[in-house]
């Protein structure tokens, strides 16, 4: 992988990290329906970057093997005539020594082996906290409000019928140290639907305790007004103890708090990894040695393409050897086109070369 797609792959993930943020503020100004309009949101915004981020990335290796799909005809009597080239060349050429990789590379690769299995831990803790925010939301009834003594929090509610001033609202609460400012009237989540959104507020000398808060519209005479259930507890405690999120009543934390710290650990993965596996590139090649990073299947024979071009002293002709990502012998690659900074060969189709396995310069 070069320099170009290293960078191209990094603003890739701030573009997704971006699009996090965005979901998360667009859904933060609505509480009631956070669940819903993060997923509306964020699911919208990242399947087009799904889509483009694919198209481009492809384009790329395309490029970097432009005119790779005329060096093989679909005709049967080349291939034979390709693979009669390798069978010679590997009668020539015996090499069954497995590949001694730079010593300098080894430390970096166990680095990179350690930050995919750390990468693969994060995604498992965003997915896991994301099924776990969402299941407090769905769970969590709308009308109740757990808080703590001297505490304020934002609420918002349907409204039975439409209200154009919060000036038209009121409320009754069974104690007077539970207070209800209302801040302003908009649409619901829902088509249709009107919401109030406000600032309600616990005084710090309340005592621990369920208390009630019921809404009132001004010239209603509702038999089922919207009613709060305000639960007071004594400390931190006891407030994460009433969540019904695993992870708030385990460590405190909110669901959604672990579920955006996990995608900066990802993409913060993605960035070191890329960089361990750009510095892996520049040692092989300084030792005759480039993994291959595209593959093409034909019947007997398979184009590969790797990083060693003309500036490696690599021409078409060229026989190299190739290995597994271990270091076991494989067979031999001969070279068929060659750009400044990759090249194009044939291998045998039986060996199932993958990406990753690595060309060798013959010493």
């Amino acid at each position: 992988m070069n320099r170009r797609n290293i960078i191209i792959l990094v603003i890739f993930n701030l573009i997704i990290l971006a699009e996090l943020i965005f979901s998360l503020y667009q859904a933060s100004k609505d509480p009631e329906n956070v669940t819903l309009i993060f997923v509306q949101y964020f699911i919208l915004l990242i399947i087009p970057t799904f889509i483009f981020g694919r198209i481009i990335l492809k384009k790329l290796v395309k490029r970097q093997v432009e005119d790779s799909s005329q060096l093989i005809t679909p005709e049967s009597e080349e291939q034979k005539a390709l693979y009669a080239q390798l069978n010679e060349k590997e009668e020539l050429f015996k090499d069954s020594a497995v590949l001694q990789k730079p010593s300098s590379i080894k430390s970096i690769i166990r680095k990179r082996a350690l930050l995919g299995k750390l990468g693969l831990l994060f995604i498992i803790m965003m997915a896991v906290s994301f099924l776990d925010g969402c299941v407090n939301r769905l769970l969590h009834p709308m009308n109740l409000v757990n808080i703590l003594p001297g505490q304020s929090i934002n609420v918002n509610a349907p409204l039975e019928k439409k209200v154009s001033d919060v000036k038209d609202l009121s409320y009754t609460s069974t104690s007077d140290m539970v207070k209800l400012q209302f801040d302003s009237i908009y649409s619901g989540f829902w088509v249709g639907g009107t919401e109030w959104r406000g600032v309600l507020t616990v005084d710090s000398n309340i005592k621990p305790g369920e208390y009630k808060l019921t809404i009132n519209i001004k010239g209603s005479d509702s038999k089922k007004p919207f009613v709060f259930i305000v639960r007071v507890h004594e400390n931190m405690t006891d407030l994460n103890k009433s969540s019904m999120s695993l992870i708030t009543r385990a460590t405190g934390i909110s669901p959604w708090i672990v579920f955006g710290s996990s995608i900066l650990l990802i993409v913060m993965v993605i960035i070191i990894m890329l960089k361990l596996s750009n510095k892996i590139e520049f040692i092989l090649l300084q030792n005759g040695q480039a993994e291959v990073f595209f593959v093409r299947k034909n019947e007997f024979v398979t184009e590969i393409a790797f990083g060693l071009g003309k500036k490696n002293n690599i021409k078409p002709g060229d026989v190299l050897n190739i290995y597994t990502e271990k270091g076991t012998p494989v067979g031999k690659v001969i070279v068929q086109k060659s750009t400044e900074e990759n090249s194009i060969g044939i291998v045998k189709a039986e060996y199932n070369v993958k990406p990753g396995f690595i060309v060798a310069v013959q010493r």
